[in-house]
């Protein structure tokens, strides 16, 4: 794929040292139809691309090739690899690890360095608004797991500047998700984001367990 050849992952590193050759090789098993690959690829997403909630130079790199792979037709028919990486099929899990990115760079940020603490806004340069085009395309996705994990990516997302003017239509839909299911997963999460887009009269955070949560690791170190 175009995204994977472009780059210069030998100029790039993971938490484990250079991205070349291993991530590309890795990431391509996305696209293969073999749930082991996939499994393998959605691993590295996890354990060396964003291991404990870092951001490294691979990174962005990967998110846009997931963002690319996710409308790709082999990763559209493909189930789930397995449960570890939550239910339903394995565009929920890629949109799961894109809304924790997009976690890192707005609300986790904040919540680390306090609400004006700079250079949070810059995390991520003119990514947040490239993603959010492809998770905004999968919120009527037909699957159900889909629809859920592409919400909370896009509310995580729209915490980027730029992305104001999409606040007041992902809230709406955050709070019908939140009155159809008082313990939808994703509750917690929603409403810090709406509390520092300066919303009132928040939904009460009776939120269950999330989908995924790396075997390895917890999300407790800044993104240095």
């Amino acid at each position: 794929m175009c995204v994977l050849e472009q780059t210069d992952w030998r100029a790039l590193a993971h938490s484990h040292g250079p991205a070349w050759p291993e991530t590309p090789r890795l990431l391509t098993g996305l696209l293969t139809g073999d749930r082991d690959d996939a499994r393998r690829a959605l691993s590295h997403l996890w354990e060396e691309l964003f291991h404990q909630g870092t951001i490294y130079d691979a990174t962005p790199a990967a998110a846009r090739f997931v963002a690319v792979a996710l409308a790709d037709p082999r990763v559209r028919a493909e189930p789930g690899p397995t449960r570890e990486y939550g239910d339903g099929p394995l565009r929920a899990a890629l949109l799961v690890w894109l809304s924790r990115l997009g976690y890192a760079m707005g609300v986790q940020w904040r919540e680390w360095f306090g609400d004006d603490a700079a250079g949070g806004e810059n995390i991520g340069g003119p990514l947040r608004p490239r993603l959010y085009a492809v998770v905004t395309a999968c919120l009527d996705d037909p699957d159900e797991n889909v629809r859920d994990a592409a919400l909370i990516a896009a509310v995580n997302l729209a915490s980027a500047p730029e992305l104001t003017p999409h606040r007041a239509v992902l809230s709406a839909r955050v709070r019908a998700a939140i009155a159809a299911d008082p313990h939808w997963r994703h509750t917690e999460t929603a409403v810090l984001n709406l509390r520092y887009w300066g919303e009132h009269d928040l939904p009460r955070t009776e939120s269950a367990e999330l989908a995924y949560e790396p075997q390895q690791g917890t999300y407790d170190n800044p993104p240095f």
